[in-house]
């Protein structure tokens, strides 16, 4: 059995000024300056504790103050006592993230070096440690420095100007996004610890829902041991399997019959099924492997098991009509209803504090699937513990996004270093349902006229390692995918593809390039929305908040190198939709959210009224990683938009909506995405004259969107409808805005103080 040794907490932090100095050896550190660093961590953290930046690095221009300290190298450095052992006992020093390029050091002499910021590094120190007090350092020399020092090739298919991170496994956005700021940052961003392990573990685990039949299905567990030679070639050693569910229970023994490696079919009788959100409970099995010799416990393993069926249906392309892209669950087609997941913070030792208000707010919102986007970082074991235990599906990003990788051995292999470790870890959450190779870069390829498939990455290394770890689950090369016939005239083919990525110049929503997209799936699709008066106020400085064009707005709502600008955006949206220019802040905030909302409610419902025929959609995206304008739903202090109360709405698993005008009336619809027919009774009236328009009773077919009627309504006449419908005694809302822009701006914030309240606006 192991055990651990935690080495957070406080650590010396040195710098020195990697333009004139080098210093390559824990001596020459001495003489440097110092200050307490705090890991887990990120240095611009401790620069900040120490007075060195401001407390607030996210107002105003502060974070700009940071670019002083991306051509320094940094040195952390501590002192720990040697754990007794017992003989035969081995000690392992684990960094779990490391951010980026690391030199390692015990006791002055050097034991390792890394370069990759997303996954653990360990190392046997058990012949290194001396007893009593050792000295652990670790070099961190520039990531900006090693950029410039680097022979380069020439990047013709890039999309962003993030080229100097693509030689470099750290995460994309820390040279600047338009969605996050240029911060390249450097830390030991996650745990450090000491590991004590006596020559017995579990190397591997690894299981699947195996047999075809659900109601009485067979797990497969696969496992590898650690133990010595004498004791696998004894036959005395056995694996002991055992799940819980509430009052379901599964058990299964296995002799290691003289290997290493064994697999063991365990049958579950009257199992409680894995099903997302909205469409059943996610019964996770507590599950624990023992290795056993006798009545003596060796080594032991826990994960998350769920049973469940997950296939991607996807055609990739249309072809003569038909086509599609659509997830099924145990059989069941699904209606994907979810968001894109951003980091939560530029300093990623930040992130996992964030963790519990983030992912609640991903429950309030009725969301069933996230994609974790591919310029961020993969998420921490309690992200993926959360959405295994509450329904949430994983569309998982390998970490790539927008820019073409160089295909050097060097960067292979540490890619293929990478991806090894990201499946092993995450392939025995349920909640993983689909392995994306990258976030874009097909989209690179094909919009420079270059033809995706000799991409080695996601066409070569990510399916062979998807297919050799984790064989049954989904692998999309690309999101979008480009299939290689189909990237000549890619603006034209486009419209060919079964899963999209819908942006464009973020006209009226309305518009022809949302509504004739022919896409089954729309996994990016955004509209962005002023936050609050007061979050707005926390982010920049008072002299900055209005007008808002100023360098604080162009840095709050793109980067520092103005990659995207979405003040204009919100400009044109407001005045489109209320015909008038916002002359303070507080009009113009509440009027780019209405506009906002109303978009983002819109995709939804389009989607969902067009079952079986649009299959999913994620909305861009839930929460802003640092304080921006943005299209989240959701600003960096956690301070809901109206988007978000809207789409709340428009995602309940049973919601009445209605679709666009056809002919002389707009069609009332009941969309059910749960495994059951729902019935109840509906009204629809006028919010602010109380006209009644239509009531009724209702049911909805099981898993489907029921139309129920048609509303004749003026297409031209400015109103608010109210849809209210009430099952077993349960009453919620919707609303659609009928007309056309623009709309007066007075009347709706009218409509909006009655609506406000039956959506729980505010709170």
């Amino acid at each position: 059995m192991e055990r651990k040794i935690s080495l957070n907490g406080t650590w010396t932090l040195y710098r020195y000024d990697g333009l004139t100095q080098t210093v390559q050896d824990p001596v020459g550190i001495f003489g440097l300056q110092s200050i307490p660093a705090q890991v887990p961590g990120n240095v611009e953290l401790d620069l900040i504790r120490a007075g060195e930046l401001p407390e607030d690095i996210f107002r105003g221009m502060n974070i700009r103050e940071a670019e002083q300290y991306e051509t320094c190298g940094w040195w952390y450095e501590r002192t720990f006592d040697a754990p007794e052992t017992q003989p035969g006992e081995k000690i392992y020093l684990t960094f779990e993230g490391v951010d980026c390029e690391a030199v390692y050091f015990l006791n002055g002499e050097q034991i390792a070096v890394s370069d990759n910021a997303f996954i653990p590094h360990e190392m046997d120190v058990t012949d290194r440690l001396i007893p009593g007090e050792n000295t652990l350092a670790v070099h961190l020399p520039s990531s900006v420095i090693r950029h410039f020092n680097t022979p380069n090739e020439t990047y013709l298919l890039h999309t962003m100007h993030i080229v100097a991170a693509v030689e470099q496994r750290k995460p994309a956005h820390s040279y600047g996004w338009d969605i996050f700021p240029r911060a390249v940052t450097a830390g030991l961003w996650k745990d450090v610890s000491l590991t004590i392990r006596d020559g017995y573990e579990f190397e591997e685990v690894y299981y699947t829902t195996w047999s075809g039949d659900l109601s009485c299905p067979r797990l497969r567990f696969y496992f590898s041991i650690n133990a010595p030679i004498p004791d696998l070639l004894s036959g005395e050693l056995e694996v002991r399997i055992h799940g819980k569910c509430g009052d379901s229970e599964f058990y299964g023994v296995e002799p290691m019959r003289k290997t290493k490696i064994n697999r063991k079919f365990v049958r579950v009788e009257n199992p409680k099924l894995w099903w997302p959100y909205g469409y059943g409970e996610p019964n996770v099995y507590d599950t624990t492997l023992q290795l056993c010799r006798g009545d003596r416990v060796l080594a032991e393993h826990r994960l998350n098991v769920g049973i469940r069926r997950l296939e991607l249906v996807n055609s990739n392309v249309y072809k003569n009509g038909e086509g599609t892209f659509r997830f099924r669950i145990n059989e069941q087609d699904m209606m994907v209803r979810g968001s894109n997941w951003v980091p939560l913070d530029p300093y990623h030792s930040r992130d996992k504090e964030r963790y519990a208000p983030a992912l609640a707010l991903v429950s309030e919102l009725g969301c069933n699937m996230l994609r974790v986007w591919g310029g961020g970082v993969y998420e921490q074991d309690e992200f993926y513990d959360y959405c295994d235990r509450h329904g949430i599906l994983i569309w998982q990003d390998f970490m790539m996004a927008c820019e073409m990788c160089p295909m050097t051995p060097e960067l292979m292999k540490n890619m293929e270093q990478e991806l090894t470790w990201v499946i092993k870890h995450l392939r025995n959450h349920p909640c993983i349902a689909l392995w994306a190779g990258d976030n874009e870069i097909d989209c690179a390829f094909a919009g420079n006229g270059a033809n995706p498939d000799v991409n080695e990455y996601n066409r070569s290394l990510m399916p062979k390692l998807t297919m050799r770890y984790d064989p049954f689950r989904p692998f999309l090369p690309s999101s979008p995918y480009v299939p290689g016939e189909y990237y000549k005239n890619y603006r034209q083919n486009s419209e060919h593809f079964t899963e999209s990525h819908l942006w464009g110049s973020r006209e009226y929503y309305k518009s022809t390039f949302y509504t004739s997209s022919k896409a089954a799936f729309i996994s990016e699709i955004g509209y962005p929305g002023c936050p609050c008066p007061e979050s707005m106020a926390q982010m920049l400085d008072a002299d900055s908040l209005w007008p808002p064009k100023n360098e604080q707005w162009s840095l709050h709502s793109s980067d520092q190198n103005g990659l995207l600008h979405r003040i204009g955006w919100m400009w044109n949206q407001v005045c489109q939709f209320f015909d008038f220019e916002p002359d303070n802040l507080t009009d113009f905030s509440l009027a780019s959210q209405i506009s906002q909302a109303e978009a983002m409610k819109f995709f939804v419902e389009r989607m969902r009224i067009g079952r079986p025929d649009k299959t999913g959609i994620l909305c861009w995206n839930l929460l802003d990683g640092w304080p921006e304008a943005t299209e989240a739903a959701v600003d960096y202090y956690f301070r809901k938009k109206l988007a978000f109360y809207y789409l709340k709405q428009a995602q309940a698993p049973t919601a009445l909506m209605m679709g666009e005008m056809d002919g002389w009336s707009h069609p009332l619809y009941v969309a059910n995405d749960t495994l059951h027919p729902v019935s109840g009774t509906y009204a629809v009236t006028d919010i602010e004259t109380g006209e009644e328009l239509a009531a009724g009773a209702f049911t909805a077919h099981a898993n489907a969107t029921t139309k129920l009627r048609e509303i004749r309504v003026s297409r031209t006449k400015p109103r608010m409808l109210l849809l209210r419908w009430t099952v077993d005694g349960k009453t919620s809302y919707n609303h659609y805005l009928c007309g056309m822009p623009s709309y007066d701006f007075a009347q709706y914030k009218g409509w909006l103080e009655k609506l406000g309240t039956l959506y729980g606006v505010g709170k």
